[in-house]
């Protein structure tokens, strides 16, 4: 995996580019297991519970280097992303985005009606 860097900080999400390009010789993401790679990525945000969204785009203009994917807004692209490359994808986005409380867990304090 390659990173270019653009600004730093908490990211609300992931791009994940899916463009399934057919027809001509042009390489594409989702010719690359970018659908693979996006659903492995939401189950592993879903499970280490990470607050960030992951949203399947249509292009990150990245094909010649896809798998694409970018922090947004305007972070980093991350380019030739493998499966190899998503516990250290989602090690750094725990730190840059936090966890969410699961479920069942209430906040100390929280307002509990008819209590």
């Amino acid at each position: 995996m390659r990173v270019l860097e653009g600004k730093s900080g908490k990211p609300a999400k992931i791009l994940v580019c899916v463009n399934p390009i057919s027809g001509g010789n042009k390489p594409c993401c989702g010719g690359r297991g970018s659908e693979r790679l996006a659903k492995a990525l939401e189950e592993g945000v879903q499970a280490q519970r990470i607050n960030v969204s992951v949203e399947r785009i249509r292009c990150l203009n990245k094909c010649h280097d896809g798998p694409s994917m970018r922090y947004a807004p305007g972070g980093s692209f991350l380019l030739g992303v493998e499966v190899s490359d998503l516990p250290t994808i989602l090690d750094d986005l725990a730190v840059r985005c936090g966890t969410r409380a699961a479920e069942d867990e209430f906040p100390f304090g929280a307002f509990y009606p008819g209590g």
